[in-house]
């Protein structure tokens, strides 16, 4: 019997559509993830580089899988996940390999959403930390200085011990997304818990050309 002929069979078929594979990349302690679009339905999988935090997050939500590791070297197979959810967290990472990653684990037509952090985070922060901490200071300095290297050439550096932070810009997340073969870029502003941040929406394209891979690159 086909689906025009069974209300249920289609009504089942239409949910099983919606079932994602998804990704919380930076998940920290856990978040309820209903104001990123994803149901009860989904299966959700949580990635941290602390330890620390994931064990919180395993406590207050056991139905969901949370593994350690690094943005940078994602420990899935390719077309992993239908989706890729990361709050704040792509900032504090090498952004063009972390980019490269999401794109290799995420499906054909797969999604990408992102919450950033504008140029006016690190400006406060530097103002705050500027007369009473030099060391942080400088710090910030650095992550001023790779915010605008990110905005000019959509690429960040490294600072002592392989720490990475920055800034993002429009501009600059259209470069690396454009070159790790990301398409359908949309951007708008948002206020969050760390105040205001810039919501990034892109897809994996569906048609993967022979040249993806350099981009990436």
């Amino acid at each position: 019997m086909s689906s025009a002929q069974c209300p249920k069979r289609k009504s089942c078929l239409s949910l099983e559509a919606r079932f994602m594979r998804v990704l919380d990349l930076g998940c920290g302690s856990g978040r309820d993830l209903a104001s990123w679009g994803v149901t009860a339905s989904d299966q959700v999988t949580g990635l941290d580089i602390d330890y620390s935090r994931l064990a919180i997050a395993k406590v207050r939500f056991s139905n969901q899988l949370y593994l350690q590791g690094a943005g940078e070297c994602l420990p899935f197979e390719d077309e992993s996940f239908d989706r890729v959810i990361s709050a704040v967290a792509l900032p504090y990472m090498n952004i063009q390999k972390t980019l490269a990653e999401i794109h290799r684990i995420l499906v054909r037509g797969g999604s990408l959403s992102l919450s950033l952090h504008l140029p006016s985070f690190t400006i406060a922060e530097l103002l705050h930390n500027a007369i009473p901490k030099p060391v942080p200071t400088l710090f910030r300095l650095y992550v001023l200085a790779n915010g605008l290297l990110f905005h000019c050439i959509g690429r960040t550096v490294g600072f002592l011990k392989g720490r990475t932070e920055s800034f993002q810009t429009e501009r600059g997340m259209r470069v690396a997304l454009n070159r790790a073969g990301f398409v359908n870029l949309f951007f708008r502003r948002a206020t969050g818990p760390v105040g205001e941040t810039f919501i990034v929406e892109a897809r994996k394209s569906k048609v993967i050309g022979p040249f993806a891979a350099a981009r990436a690159a």
